[in-house]
């Protein structure tokens, strides 16, 4: 068999209801040279009949199954059986856009980069069940050499956006032994696989044009209900020493100080929309500031109250926050003006 240029893994767990679409959405592309692997992770509801099925159709897609072991097991087995050039992740209930992969692969042979991120679309359910789109920043095209550039840095992690993987397509060879962190069952996994990848110095490439489209449902595992985010905060200084040594391996000296800056209000801002998000206690928010106070202090010891101060040029929102955290007044933050809110109402 011929390389193909693309391996898009799916990991499938009980998605007989939304997998076709997913599937659809990627063997459609215009792009053909790809190849589609379905993960199946211990369905109990047929999606391995319609796993199977959709290999019938079509040669291109390959089918595993496995006990259930959640999402970054799967996609872990999915690597492991890859054979594409560039490798790309899609969750079982969510689609790509018609010209991600043309685009991808424009952006491929024009930069050889070992990371391609694209835009992405976010829609959420509301309460009365139905989804809207909810607004973020686009950023603007931007690319990051490999090596040690803090500016550079910096800027691509602000125009790129979250570090999810959806959006991304990462050349095989270069992932080598870099695999996604099986305890994470709820979420943050993307941003400690990203922050691996550019801890290896890899180069990147961003397009603002959305690649991708991420359902948020009340079920699913990316929703911020009290027990998704309890588990998020466990796996929080996992994130934060990530984010650590991918800071120390780009940046060159005297630019360290403005990139952790920036991503110490990234985990601020994070950690107070999920608990705002899903109305956490008193209780839980208390533990959850410890957890991340603590797991700040064992990376560059007492943070510093002037952090916002740095942060403030290239985000307001976020300087924000680390205001407030540096003030001990995070819990403010659920005060703010809230676009959000009045959408999924």
């Amino acid at each position: 068999m011929q390389q193909p240029l693309f391996s898009i893994i799916i990991p499938v767990y009980n998605a007989v209801e939304t997998l076709q679409a997913a599937a659809d959405s990627i063997l459609g592309q215009s792009v053909r040279d790809l190849e589609l692997l379905l993960v199946d992770d211990g369905s109990r509801d047929g999606s391995i009949d319609l796993c199977r099925k959709l290999a019938e159709q079509d040669s291109r897609v390959r089918v595993f199954s496995q006990k259930n072991g959640g999402i970054c097991a799967a996609r872990n087995a999915g690597l492991a059986q890859a054979k594409g050039m560039y490798v790309g992740f899609c969750d079982d209930d969510d689609c790509y856009m018609p010209n991600a992969l043309q685009r991808a692969e424009n952006l491929i042979r024009e930069t050889g980069a070992e990371m391609i991120r694209g835009g992405y679309e976010l829609q959420r359910q509301t309460d009365a069940g139905y989804m809207v789109t909810l607004p973020h920043a686009e950023g603007s095209p931007c690319r990051l050499p490999a090596g040690k550039d803090g500016t550079a840095y910096l800027q691509f992690l602000s125009n790129s956006g979250p570090q999810f993987v959806w959006n991304t397509f990462y050349r095989r060879d270069f992932l080598q032994d870099i695999r996604f962190d099986e305890n994470c069952r709820f979420g943050l996994e993307d941003f400690l696989f990203n922050a691996e990848v550019y801890a290896h110095n890899a180069g990147a490439v961003f397009d603002p044009v959305p690649f991708y489209r991420h359902y948020e449902r009340s079920d699913s595992t990316s929703a911020a209900t009290v027990r998704a985010v309890v588990a998020r905060v466990q796996t929080l200084p996992n994130w934060v020493r990530a984010e650590y040594r991918a800071a120390e391996s780009r940046c060159e000296n005297g630019r360290f100080a403005d990139v952790w800056a920036a991503r110490k209000a990234e985990f601020i801002t994070f950690l107070m929309h999920q608990l705002r998000d899903c109305r956490a206690s008193d209780a839980v928010c208390r533990r959850a500031w410890r957890t991340l106070r603590r797991a700040l202090r064992d990376m560059d010891g007492k943070s510093s109250a002037l952090d916002f101060l740095r942060v403030a040029g290239h985000n307001k929102k976020q300087a924000v926050a680390a205001f407030l955290y540096a003030t001990h007044t995070q819990g403010l933050y659920a005060y703010l003006p809230n676009k959000e809110e009045k959408l999924l109402k």
